[in-house]
């Protein structure tokens, strides 16, 4: 045995690597006979391999109601804009079961973040997730970052009690302590999770490495941190993993929450990979990505950065570079400068298969591979020589279906029978039915354009104007909205699931350049994520440039003004000065210009992307245009003349100053440097106020006017008074008094007058659907009697609907362009 087989047999001991290798699933008997290949003695073979795959379930263990989206309806969970019954693990268990008894050899992944998303989770703090899970048949998961949100030590006490499958993270490194457990309490996370695991199936043997998030959770970069985890290396820990495994296996797959971009990068970054099942990003990817490996440089596949075991990495030291000036730099063997103490690796670009299955309980995915072992189709390039023998089973064909979870589909009696104590105990201690206000059309939390969203100003608003908050502005983090505002009745289930995070609002006080920043940062995540903006604010106003400002930027018309100015040449079409760069000269892209790099493709270096205009507050100047808010009208500064909806004049907006002071009001996850705000990570001014974003939420919500409120109309509510229907106008509105309606089967009728003045004009959808949702509720509670009120359901809502709030554009859900995003 080599050198290194006994180094990869060491290591496997150690880990218990090689029982898993020798199959993960036990044998009936003691006299049952295991499978060791899929193929005849001494011959090659074509297998199929079916993949069932879940991701980012985010607790959303029980059917809920959801408007379905372009997306949603092109993949059939329901029609466009309508409200749809959808979801629920008891369903998914049931398309789980019924693809297993369909396929031969099968295996189920799940992408992580099974926490976090619903009340379930804040009540019991992951238990029926886990739970759910090991029902489900998962055979590994990788560990997701919402997992984390009580706590590593939350983590391992649910995984270790009541997990059947594999936890998997690769690319963490656990401490032996954990700082958010009790005294002297041992990091038992490291004990629970493992990087890979291998399953063998029906002869076919499948590693599946785990790779966990490090973008969203920016806190384990911290060192120490309360979790006890050190980030390591996603490309360097797949590919050393990859070689460990390789030898012993038939396929390797990879199990990922890091997101679709950093899956394709570690992709072209190393070789021998088959597959990888993503999460995170809650997309369906059908038909599934195919992406070339050992692809380091795109430009130039063939390679990729292998760290050489023969150096002695020393960070003080210098590293080896190529000895002929011509190779020196990405051309040659070594690169000093951007993989230092590495080397080319050469190999044979293979294909890859990328695969995402949405999120939310909406969908289950099932991909089939058909692999093979014969060295003519399993080639990467048809030569039998180009064949590697130790890759195994190489992918030949791909077959990917999104099944949707609505309400055609059964549940499993088996998960009804399991989470139905959970479903009691939550509604014996807390009334998640307790109405909130009404929704005549819904408010979403995504804009078509990329910017604000009418829930999102809604939300901004909501902190922002918050009594004992009330700062200069507000920010939150766009994702941290977590489900669009249905229509119809507003309970408080429905604020769970838009903030179902516990975070509190902090206050801080910034500089105009902290401010800056500020935005600055939030251009370039969003560039990073298709230009949409990753924040929701109120009270101020921004323009984010996604295709990179430069602030110092040289107009022009002809290449001389470029020359004379330090530049190369004139981009006549943008009208401004552009400096080449190359392979090579990358480099002096931030020396010609700061904050730029340089893009490989274009041949010039771009800066990044930046807020160009930021106002805070107005300056109480009247304006009908934008010239007329400018010290020089001829260049006047877009959107500075804020104008309400239909209205000839505005107010000013007042243009943030560096050495000015602003006050911001924004969430506890967000000021301790969540999603990588590190320039409110480090502000000394932090308070913390302890009210909880979904409390000032509900609050906002419930000081609205009702629905047909009217400053004109002569009652102390607003709402006009009536004595019949009659008298409301059109037949969108009905005169509510008690006992003035009734029930006709699943819908409300009018009978009869109101007394004189005691009517009053409500809208019809309100009544009626406030008043099927008090039906629907009575009806699956366990005494129907008592939760009847001494009026009807139809009169009871008609009463209700003179005092819940209205949630339209009155109170602030709508786009107003106050996040303007360009350069989509």
């Amino acid at each position: 045995m080599g050198a290194l087989a006994a180094r990869i047999t060491a290591a496997l001991l150690a880990i218990g690597g090689l029982g898993l290798l020798a199959g993960s699933q036990p044998a009936c008997s003691p006299t049952e006979e295991k499978i060791e290949s899929p193929c005849p003695a001494g011959q090659t073979c074509d297998v199929g391999l079916t993949i069932l795959h879940t991701s980012d379930i985010h607790s959303r263990l029980f059917p809920y109601e959801q408007v379905i989206t372009q997306v949603d309806a092109t993949l059939g969970l329901g029609e466009l804009n309508s409200v749809a019954n959808i979801g629920g693990v008891a369903r998914m268990a049931y398309i789980l079961n019924r693809e297993r008894a369909r396929s031969g050899r099968v295996i189920h992944l799940d992408s992580g973040d099974c926490f976090q998303g619903a009340p379930i989770f804040n009540f019991f703090r992951g238990e029926p997730e886990v739970r759910a899970m090991s029902q489900l048949g998962v055979d590994a998961a990788v560990v997701g970052n919402h997992e984390f949100d009580f706590g590593a030590q939350n983590v391992a006490t649910q995984m270790q009690r009541w997990a059947n499958f594999a936890l998997l993270s690769a690319n963490y490194k656990y401490e032996n302590t954990s700082q958010d457990g009790p005294s002297g309490t041992i990091g038992r996370l490291g004990t629970v999770a493992r990087p890979f695991t291998v399953l063998n199936v029906g002869g076919l043997k499948i590693a599946v490495i785990g790779m966990a998030n490090l973008s969203s959770l920016t806190s384990i970069f911290d060192q120490p941190n309360r979790l006890g985890i050190t980030p390591l290396n996603t490309v360097e820990m797949m590919q050393f993993y990859i070689d460990l495994l390789r030898p012993y296996v038939d396929l390797i797959g990879g199990v990922s929450h890091m997101g679709l971009e950093v899956d394709q990068r570690a992709i072209r970054g190393t070789t021998g990979l088959d597959f990888i099942m993503g999460g995170h990003n809650h997309v369906v990817i059908n038909p599934p990505q195919e992406i070339r490996d050992c692809s380091a440089d795109p430009n130039n596949p063939g390679f990729v950065w292998a760290i050489n075991p023969n150096f002695d990495v020393d960070p003080n030291g210098v590293p080896p570079d190529d000895p002929e000036p011509e190779l020196k730099g990405p051309a040659g063997m070594y690169d000093p400068v951007n993989h230092p103490w590495a080397f080319k690796r050469e190999c044979k670009p293979r294909r890859v298969v990328i695969a995402h299955s949405g999120a939310f309980a909406k969908y289950v995915g099932r991909l089939d591979l058909v692999v093979t072992n014969d060295p003519t189709r399993g080639s990467p390039t048809g030569d039998p020589a180009d064949y590697d023998p130790v890759n195994g089973f190489e992918v030949q064909t791909i077959r990917y279906q999104a099944f949707p979870i609505d309400a055609t589909v059964p549940e499993d009696p088996i998960m009804v029978e399991m989470l139905t104590p959970y479903q009691r105990a939550l509604d014996n201690a807390v009334d998640l039915d307790i109405l909130v206000g009404y929704s005549p059309s819904g408010s979403r939390r995504f804009s078509t354009t990329g910017g604000d969203s009418p829930l999102g100003n809604v939300v901004g608003n909501a902190i922002w104007l918050r009594l004992g908050i009330q700062t200069d502005f507000s920010l939150t983090n766009s994702t941290g909205i977590r489900a669009d505002l249905n229509p119809g009745p507003v309970t408080i289930e429905q604020m769970f699931n838009i903030f179902p995070f516990d975070n509190s609002i902090s206050k801080m006080q910034l500089s105009g350049g902290e401010v800056q920043e500020l935005f600055d940062f939030t251009a370039r995540r969003s560039a990073r994520r298709g230009c949409s903006s990753q924040i929701q604010i109120a009270g101020a106003r921004v323009r984010l440039n996604c295709s990179g400002c430069e602030r110092l930027a040289v107009p022009c018309t002809e290449d001389g003004e470029c020359v004379a100015a330090g530049r190369d040449s004139c981009d006549v079409a943008a009208g401004r000065c552009v400096v080449k760069c190359g392979v090579g000269t990358e480099a002096s892209c931030a020396l010609r210009i700061k904050g730029s790099v340089c893009n490989l493709e274009k041949g010039e270096c771009e800066v990044d992307a930046c807020a160009e205009q930021v106002y805070i507050g107005t300056t109480g100047k009247i304006c009908t245009q934008d010239a007329e808010c400018s010290d020089d009208p001829a260049r006047p500064l877009p959107g500075s003349c804020q104008k309400a909806e239909g209205k000839a004049n505005g107010l000013c907006l007042s243009v943030i100053k560096p050495t000015n002071l602003y006050e911001l009001a924004t969430s506890n996850y967000l000021a301790t440097g969540g999603s990588g705000f590190r320039v409110l990570q480090r502000n000394t001014t932090q308070f913390d106020t302890k009210v909880q974003q979904r409390d000032a939420l509900i609050d906002y919500l419930r000081a609205g006017r009702p629905c047909g409120w009217d400053a004109a109309n002569a009652t102390p509510d607003g709402l006009k008074a009536c004595s019949s229907d009659a008298d409301c106008g059109d037949d969108s509105q009905v005169c509510a008094c008690a006992g003035h309606a009734v029930e006709d089967g699943a819908s409300c009728r009018t009978e009869g007058t109101c007394e004189s003045g005691n009517g009053r004009c409500v809208r019809r959808t309100c009544r009626d659907e406030v008043a099927k949702f008090h039906l629907t509720r009575c009806a699956g509670a366990p005494d129907i009697v008592a939760c009847k009120t001494p009026i009807n359901a139809c009169s009871l809502a008609g009463e209700e609907c003179k005092i819940l709030a209205c949630i339209d554009p009155l109170i602030g859900s709508f786009s107003d362009g106050r996040v303007e995003m360009i350069g989509r």
